[in-house]
């Protein structure tokens, strides 16, 4: 076990000073003395003070807490929390009969940085300067065991002296006690860990940190029959079977210390309870399929048949549907348990608080499950009750659910002359009324670029913003660039029942090229906004060698535009002076030639620029592309055209003594050329160099006609060990090899093996493995002990159809379908998409089944019997298949 520092950082005469002025002037003295150089940021002499306070016998309590967590605070800022340890032991150990300092001592140790370094066997809290010579560690799980140490030893004194305590300090004692017990392990990825019951006789190592963990989302807790985990209060602290018993005892020890806390207590076991079974834990798995239910034909019979045990608005108070950690289930929970009944509660009981809090969650849980008409009436009961919230945040949140609203989705580019389509979602609502205005967006481009030729002295990014027209129309009034009315029409709504949002597409009238605000004003005024561009034409920009290439073509056909006017207008800033910037401008058109292009090189598209690009034709066509950045390519054809060396060997590894034989083929990368080889009858020069870099084959080869040749060496019986390279070396922009390795051969004596089941086997049937070991001349290895261990991991396999390509790229190279893991049952029946692997591997560690020893009999073999209903108490997660993995055997020994 990793020592911690003993080193406190204060020498001995400052310290002993520090004691004489403690001892001339009382706690508050020093402590206000402290807090103003503190104040200052004087950390150093202000932490030499207060520690003064601290490890004094005689200080009363509340001082010395107060100097204790300043002290901390001290070291911290000063880089010193390496410190920490030693200072916050020393207290514990001066006041180890003060209940109130050991409380706060213990609660220190959830406040302040987990990590720190291992040097020399020690361990160092904080951030190693330079971060070298020493592990990385982790003290999490060392720091709540310590806290939990020092809060049960307050404990214990509390109860021999519980009539000196106030009720308000009670409570807030167990309260902190309890919040040790949970300390990192509220969350709900996190929480399975309450199950079990933390020793708190021993301190656990520090956790040594290899490098960044990966935890996969395990949802809530589940049993071996897959019920979801409760904890109950037990009778006492002793008689808690788990962590999360302790939790809720400590709990209920609060609210009868102190009633005033009763619906805190209320308050945080909803939470812990909301956070583990609320239907925003399976959000991202059902998500998609209650969108289904925006669609125009939706109607609540639909709906339900097709999201089945998913449709949150049918769920009672009493029922809640969550991610638990065998996959998304819908259940009852008792009242206990649940976290609406505890939060209507609170409502029902306001004199201790947290009422307008328990509001705001109701209307909020009932918003999640899509029970709008639930959620307004709390929200109603909250502003009536409490008044509109900040900023009338509640009246919003209620007219979001009971007010007439809408809003256009999708893509706001449409090709001309087809009438746009649009999607709109809307609530409520029975009529909605459309305006559509034209948009003189030639005009905005042309005021862009005159903005950009007067040099601004600080050029305004919003004027340089084309895209952004309906932004300066609407919140900037810029109406100069609005035209005429174009179309006006009403459409009568069918909302759906319950506040619920319904998608519809709207067909417009426009049909001409161009761009235009359209305005949706539904009853009551509420009004929604699109900019909607019809394109007749497209641009499309491409990068060359040392070029731009733009293709203008039709929008809806992409037939090439030919002749069209292609008109350039670039703008870059350049520094003046040290404190003002000038505004540079390009200007050039060019036309497309009969395949609709445009090819631009450096000398008129500099790459320094931003450039704009709008299209003109004489029948009026209009489009722009930009403003873009630009770059080139440097390459030129002949990094296309290089020169290739492959080198193969018969084998990757030899033995001293053996033959190796080797096969070149030297080639231009030109896949045009189909000629024979420029390389052949041209000499080339091989080089085979051992470890040492000493030269044990130099000589000349001649290339036939497909610019291959071959050869071999044999190597020596004393051959130097280890890789070898065969190249050829660099003359004439030729130059390339590989490597072999010569190794030495020892056979080995003995074999071991383990022969397992190889089809796949149900739970509680018998497993059968048989381990045997044999010498190599055939001879059992009799009366020998042997060590194995059994581990499972989880384990799933992927089909992919056979493809042309699949022996170079892999299998399911192709797919680039997406993980559909979101829907009920994917696991079951869906392909995952193949893992690039530059993303690297995540899965979880291997999970320790069986660890023993046994010995081989006379005939060198040895059986072991599992079952594997015994593997299925073990399982935490959810996992397609169990595997059971049985190593090859460690420390096998000969019985002599």
């Amino acid at each position: 076990m990793w020592k911690s520092s003993l080193v406190l950082g204060i020498s001995g005469i400052l310290l002993a000073g520090a004691f004489i002025v403690g001892a001339e002037k009382p706690d508050s003295d020093l402590n206000q003395a402290a807090d103003k150089l503190y104040k200052q940021g004087n950390y150093k002499d202000a932490q030499l003070l207060y520690q003064v306070v601290a490890v004094r016998n005689d200080s009363k309590a509340a001082a010395v807490i107060h100097a204790s967590q300043r002290t901390l605070v001290c070291l911290q800022q000063l880089g010193n929390l390496d410190q920490a340890d030693t200072f916050r032991e020393q207290v514990a150990e001066v006041h180890s009969n003060h209940w109130r300092v050991l409380a706060g001592i213990g609660q220190s140790y959830l406040d302040y940085n987990h990590y720190g370094f291992i040097v020399e066997g020690e361990f160092q809290r904080g951030n190693r300067r330079g971060r070298r010579g020493g592990q990385y560690a982790n003290a999490s799980q060392r720091d709540r065991v310590r806290s939990l140490q020092l809060m049960k030893q307050a404990m214990l004194l509390i109860d021999k002296d519980r009539e000196n305590a106030t009720p308000a300090e009670l409570g807030q004692f167990y309260l902190s006690y309890a919040r040790s017990v949970l300390f990192q392990r509220e969350g709900v990825h996190q929480s399975w860990e309450l199950q079990s019951l933390t020793e708190i006789s021993r301190l656990p190592d520090y956790e040594q940190v290899f490098g960044w963990g990966h935890s996969s989302a395990r949802g809530a807790a589940v049993d071996a029959e897959g019920k979801v985990v409760l904890f109950t209060v037990p009778g006492s602290w002793e008689n808690s079977q788990s962590d999360g018993q302790r939790w809720r005892w400590l709990l209920e020890q609060a609210k009868l210390a102190n009633p005033a806390l009763t619906n805190q207590i209320r308050w945080t076991w909803g939470n812990f309870l909301y956070q583990q079974f609320g239907v925003q834990t399976m959000k991202s798995y059902i998500g998609p399929l209650l969108a289904k239910g925006l669609e125009e034909d939706a109607d609540e019979k639909s709906l339900d048949e097709q999201t089945g045990p998913f449709a949150v608005s049918s769920l009672k108070d009493s029922e809640t549907i969550a991610k638990l950690a065998n996959g998304v289930k819908r259940f009852e929970l008792p009242d206990e348990f649940h976290f609406i009944a505890i939060y209507k509660q609170i409502v029902e009981d306001p004199k201790t608080g947290y009422a307008e809090n328990a509001l705001t969650q109701l209307a909020t849980i009932h918003e999640n499950r899509q029970q709008y008409p639930q959620a307004a009436k709390y929200w109603r009961q909250s502003i009536e009750s409490f008044g509109a919230g900040r900023k009338e945040r509640k009246k919003d949140r209620l007219n979001q659910i009971v007010s007439n609203w809408g809003t256009f989705e999708g893509d706001r580019v449409k090709p001309s002359g087809e009438g746009a389509k649009l999607s709109f979602r809307f609530r409520n609502a029975k009529n909605v009324s459309f305006v559509a205005m034209q948009i003189d967006h030639q005009k905005l481009i042309e005021d862009v670029k005159s903005y950009l030729r007067s040099n601004p002295v600080k050029p305004d990014g919003n004027k340089l913003n084309i895209g952004n027209i309906g932004y300066r129309l609407v919140r900037q009034n810029e109406k100069k660039y609005l035209g005429k009315q174009v179309a006006k029409w009403d459409l009568e709504l069918k909302p759906r029942a319950k506040h619920y949002d319904k998608r519809i597409t709207i067909t417009t009238p426009l049909q001409k090229a161009g761009a235009y605000l359209l305005t949706a004003t539904l009853e009551n005024g509420h009004t929604s906004r699109i900019v909607v561009w019809l394109d007749d034409t497209a641009i499309i920009k491409k990068r060359l060698d040392n070029q731009q290439w733009y293709y203008i073509a039709d929008a809806r056909s992409g037939k090439p535009i030919s002749d069209a006017q292609v008109e350039f207008f670039g703008y870059r800033y350049e520094r003046s002076t040290p404190k003002q910037f000038e505004v540079k401008v390009s200007e050039f058109a060019e036309k497309t030639d009969k395949q609709g292009q445009v090819f631009v090189g450096k000398k008129l598209m500099p790459r320094n620029f931003q450039w704009l690009a709008t299209v003109k034709t004489n029948d009026g066509r209009f489009a722009y592309l930009g403003f873009q950045g630009i770059w080139y390519s440097n390459r030129s054809w002949q990094e296309y055209r290089q020169n290739k060396v492959f080198t193969i060997t018969d084998r990757p590894v030899y033995r001293p003594g053996q033959k190796v034989k080797f096969k070149f083929w030297v080639r231009k990368a030109d896949y045009l050329n189909k000629e024979k080889s420029v390389f052949a009858g041209k000499t080339f020069q091989v080089v085979i160099a051992n470890p040492r870099g000493e030269k044990v084959l130099e000589k000349d080869f001649t290339a036939d006609k497909h610019g291959g040749f071959d050869g071999e060496i044999e190597l020596d019986d004393e051959a130097v060990l280890g890789v070898y390279s065969i190249s050829i070396p660099h003359k004439n922009n030729v130059s390339g090899g590989s490597s072999f390795r010569v190794e030495e051969y020892k056979k080995p004596e003995y074999e071991v093996s383990v022969e397992a089941p190889d089809a796949p086997v149900k739970l509680g049937d018998k497993i059968t493995a048989t381990i045997k070991a044999k010498y190599y001349f055939g001879a059992p290895v009799a009366n020998a002990k042997v060590k194995y261990k059994v581990e499972r991991t989880s384990h799933d396999s992927r089909w992919y159809p056979a493809e042309r390509w699949d022996w170079l790229y892999g299998n399911g190279y192709w797919w680039f379908g997406a993980d559909y893991d979101w829907y009920p049952g994917f696991h079951q029946w869906g392909c995952f998409r193949p893992t690039p692997i530059w993303w690297g591997h995540r899965s979880d560690p291997p999970e320790l089944i069986l660890k023993t020893k046994s010995k081989l009999v006379l005939m060198g073999q040895s059986k072991l019997r599992l079952i594997p209903r015994w593997l299925k108490k073990f399982m935490a997660t959810r996992i397609t298949n169990i595997r059971s993995q049985l190593k090859s055997l460690t420390n096998l020994e000969e019985q002599l």
